[in-house]
């Protein structure tokens, strides 16, 4: 059989290895173009196509006040955040320029994208439309920026509530390039881990510009977990009524009101004070330098941060004293007469006025100096320093309250302390009786010398939050009720009787006023003004008034007490006989 010739294949077969070939070679050199000439090209791209977490922050807990009113909430504001490692760098100038941002504020947020490059960081927030509108035009120039709502706080009494409340600013933490925030002041610092609630996130599948095209997971996963709500039991219109009135003498001041039969603090007003707004969009320097150059020192919380010398108010603790330690065989008891000066150990006492041979209920009511620096010369100093912090001086009242002062209650070891043993004497107790010398008290403290006289001493302790356990200590000053009743009509003649310090400020209220004026000496030359008191009924309110270099207590301070507690007894307790 002879064999088949070579030239008899079929042509197709050499057609289709040769179209195989050139198949090849083009899929070849297209990989090599991919993988070796734009192969670093290709590769950025792919990493850019990718999954991200976006935080989302949380908003914070509502504060409102006893009836619901809202003074702190959350209202949208607009954040711009970047993702560092979908940032084009040769943009960030156009960024800053567009967010109006300093080169230097640009440079710190910058450094925090770079260390943590797949975490979108905040540039800047609270934001208003009209702030990101350029932003958002620029977008496809943009990769890597994301712009979205995220919750402002907002103060909607402003400077009503500034030293009570607070404010929030970024969280000082790495945190705060999240947009995370956190109390500064006041109870949104004391608070804050109640108020903050937890952050959620949001998974985006985004493209190689950053464009968003759809999202990953279940959303309810990841759903932010807002804070927790806080009533407060003060009344919003009483104190923002407070501070009006204190604001109406031209000078600084406090009002302090509570119920002594439940401890509730209902007012707590600081005159004057800021907007704490000003804050969370960003002080400007303008701004804090008006607050900063006030001469009324706005910052300063006088209610319960500051203290001062108490003056004739401390009389109150004083007469507690004096009955339970025996210095006067009873409260009849009437020493030498008062002529207007007491002499000891070579110096002279002076009082106000010249008021002849009285009782201690009488000398509380015209508040003789006289008298106590007679009927004190045989006292102890550590005696007095027990009466006094008993009655919640010397110390903290409440483990609540942003920056409470502790005041001071001088005792024999502080005296020591400060002029060294041979440095004081038994004059200094005469002038630590009528509320002198070293001795500082905040208005707070006032108002609960007051409400434990008032409650026979057997006050709750303090609360500051609705429908939670107190936040106070609990008192228990170790004065007899026959003693307490001296004291209470002492205060009842100071409003009663003509010559009594608030007769004129009081005596015509149809509510039974309990009252003690203070007028305290400083070293400025200036008198602080004071008054403390109380109601027995038909409202249970205790109360202090303190005015800066005010003058006289009853004249200056004793008008504002009974408009605030006239003004307390129709809020919150509309139903009372007057």
């Amino acid at each position: 059989m002879k064999p088949r010739s070579r030239e008899g294949k079929p042509w197709p077969m050499t057609s289709v290895v040769v179209v195989l070939f050139i198949l090849l070679g083009i899929l070849t050199a297209r990989l090599v173009y991919l993988q070796l000439i734009r192969g670093e090209y290709y590769s950025e791209l792919a990493a850019r196509n990718r999954i991200r977490s976006v935080a989302i922050p949380a908003p914070r807990g509502v504060v409102t006040d006893r009836f619901g009113l809202v003074l702190a909430d959350n209202e949208p504001a607009f954040t711009v955040s970047l993702i560092h490692s979908e940032f084009d760098t040769v943009n960030r100038e156009l960024l800053a320029d567009l967010l109006s941002l300093p080169e230097g504020e640009m440079e710190e947020r910058f450094a925090a994208a770079e260390r943590s490059p797949y975490r979108a960081i905040v540039v800047k927030d609270d934001l208003e439309l009209e702030a990101v509108i350029p932003v958002a035009d620029n977008m496809y120039r943009l990769p890597g920026v994301i712009l979205s709502v995220t919750p402002r706080r907002r103060y909607r009494m402003g400077e009503t509530f500034c030293h009570l409340i607070g404010y929030v600013s970024l969280a000082d933490s790495a945190a705060r390039y999240q947009g995370e925030l956190a109390g500064v002041t006041g109870l949104e610092r004391i608070l804050n881990d109640r108020l903050s609630g937890t952050p959620g996130y949001v998974r985006e599948v985004v493209d190689a510009y950053g464009r968003v095209v759809d999202t990953f997971g279940d959303p309810s996963e990841s759903v932010p977990v807002p804070g927790r709500d806080v009533a407060l039991t003060v009344d919003a219109e009483l104190q923002a009524y407070a501070d009006s009135i204190i604001s109406g003498t031209g000078n600084p001041g406090a009002a302090v009101v509570l119920d002594w039969s439940t401890g509730e603090l209902l007012c707590l007003a600081s005159e004057p004070g800021f907007d704490p707004n000003l804050f969370i969009e960003g002080l400007s320097s303008d701004d804090w330098n008006a607050i900063l150059d006030n001469p009324q020192k706005p910052l300063l919380n006088r209610a319960w941060g500051t203290c001062h010398p108490p003056g004739s108010t401390f009389k109150i603790v004083t007469a507690a004293w004096i009955l339970e330690e025996g210095l006067v065989p009873s409260p009849d008891y009437m020493p030498d007469p008062c002529y207007g000066s007491v002499s000891y150990g070579g110096n002279v006492f002076r009082c106000w006025g010249t008021h002849g041979r009285i009782n201690i209920l009488e000398a509380l009511a015209v508040s003789c100096d006289s008298y106590f620096y007679r009927v004190v010369q045989n006292g102890n100093m550590d005696n007095l320093a027990k009466m006094a912090r008993s009655m919640g001086m010397g110390a903290r009242v409440t483990g609540l309250l942003p920056g409470e002062a502790s005041g001071v209650v001088p005792d024999r070891d502080y005296m020591n302390s400060r002029y060294g043993p041979g440095g004081w004497g038994q004059g200094n107790l005469l002038n630590l009786s009528i509320g002198q010398g070293e001795l500082l008290a905040s208005p707070l403290q006032m108002a609960v010398v007051s409400g434990l006289v008032a409650s026979m001493g057997d006050m709750p302790p303090l609360s500051l939050i609705v429908g939670e356990d107190p936040c106070g200590v609990k008192l228990a000053p170790p004065i007899s009720p026959d003693n307490l009743a001296v004291i209470d009509q002492a205060l009842r003649a100071a409003v009663t009787r003509r010559g009594g310090t608030l007769f004129s400020a009081m005596h015509d209220s149809p509510l039974p006023f309990r009252a003690k004026s203070g007028t305290a000496e400083t070293y400025a030359g200036l008198d602080h003004a004071w008054v403390c008191g109380y109601l027995p009924r038909p409202a249970p309110l205790a109360y202090a008034v303190f005015v800066e270099y005010g003058g006289s207590g009853g004249v200056v301070a004793g008008p504002l007490a009974r408009a605030i507690v006239e003004k307390a007894v129709e809020r919150l307790y509309p139903d009372a006989v007057w």
